[in-house]
């Protein structure tokens, strides 16, 4: 199947613009008081929904965000599947294409986050005597034969990077000692004793490992995979059809805030530092200092879905994880972003 390119996604937008669509409504329905029930992650990649909700521009839309916070975005996925929640955020694993195969109806509708070139959040730990011996960049995998890499899920997004990553220098999965299950708790004590030569910790963690004297970072997340898609915004498709105004309604808010959250990104400016520091509950300048390696957003939501669709067929070709395929059309639902750009465009209600 051909993968839609950014000038075919821009050709949708153009003929939603012409076409009458059943789901534009007039607009005071459009703006009727809403509430929606939202899980997210606490990191700094949470940083737009951080910033529309502390500059207003959900309650500019008559939306109500009631949020719930969890510490991995997987977490929500069950209470979303339940009907508990509206939407989440989700990271792309193999968990999420096994939940939506299995008959929840579930529909990826807004990319909330890829891992591109210089803007990568995933550092690649090693221990300090993997790096003297030389794993010091990506080729540096090529050291990594025996070694025990730390992870601590089957289906992560870490067991993609660190399979990429040992093919990329020449060597299999069956290079390694792969020890499972070890949360962060566990796996940074390890490494700074050398008991497990590699991990993956985004960021702020990667660097304050590294300054602690853990280990050192030796490639990054966008090094191994350019741009692969990192995750979604994921919702019920009953929420999407019945609550359509509300999920466009989100999705403004949340381009306008990918937008400023990019600029900030390059920028450094206090005042977004300072909301994404009181979101997460580090300080500003452990904000500051991840800078410019803040997860890349992509302003319209528009999603990588050659990424998508490579990760699902990694999972189901390379691994037991995934025994079917979502159909790729039961994937994305794109109607709200599509919607949203095109209001955006007309009139901006942020501006």
């Amino acid at each position: 199947m051909p993968y839609p390119t950014r000038r075919g996604f821009a050709a949708g937008i153009a003929a939603a613009t012409a076409l009458p669509m059943p789901y534009v409504r007039a607009a005071a329905d459009f703006m009727e008081p809403a509430q929606i029930r939202m899980g997210y992650a606490p990191y700094i990649s949470a940083g737009p929904y951080f910033i529309a909700e502390a500059k207003g521009y959900f309650k500019k839309l008559n939306l109500e965000i009631i949020a719930s916070s969890h510490v991995d975005g997987s977490m929500s996925m069950p209470m979303l599947a339940a009907g508990e929640l509206d939407i989440t955020g989700a990271t792309i694993s193999a968990g999420l294409f096994n939940l939506m195969n299995k008959g929840a109806p579930l529909r990826l509708f807004m990319e909330r986050g890829r891992e591109s070139p210089g803007m990568g959040s995933n550092g690649i730990l090693v221990g300090n005597a993997l790096w003297e011996k030389g794993f010091r960049n990506l080729a540096g995998y090529r050291f990594a034969r025996a070694e025990k890499i730390a992870i601590s899920s089957r289906g992560s997004v870490a067991q993609y990077l660190h399979t990429m990553g040992l093919e990329r220098a020449g060597l299999s999965v069956d290079d390694v000692d792969w020890q499972w299950n070890m949360s962060p708790q566990v796996s940074i004590p390890l490494l700074k004793e050398n008991r497990v030569g590699i991990l993956n910790i985004p960021l702020p963690g990667a660097y304050a490992a590294q300054n602690a004297g853990v280990g050192k970072v030796a490639t990054w997340s966008d090094e191994i995979a350019p741009d692969f898609v990192l995750a979604c915004s994921v919702a019920t498709q009953k929420f999407l059809t019945e609550k359509h105004s509300s999920a466009v309604r989100f999705c403004m808010a949340i381009m306008q805030a990918n937008k400023e959250y990019m600029e900030a990104a390059r920028s450094g400016k206090r005042e977004i530092l300072e909301i994404i520091a009181k979101g997460t509950g580090l300080t500003a300048e452990v904000i500051d200092s991840t800078r410019p390696r803040w997860t890349f957003m992509q302003e319209d939501g528009q999603p990588n879905l050659k990424s998508i669709y490579a990760q699902q067929l990694f999972w189901h070709n390379r691994t037991e994880l995934l025994p079917n395929l979502v159909a790729e059309d039961k994937l994305f639902d794109d109607k709200a972003i599509v919607e949203a750009r095109k209001r955006l465009l007309d009139k901006n209600p942020f501006i």
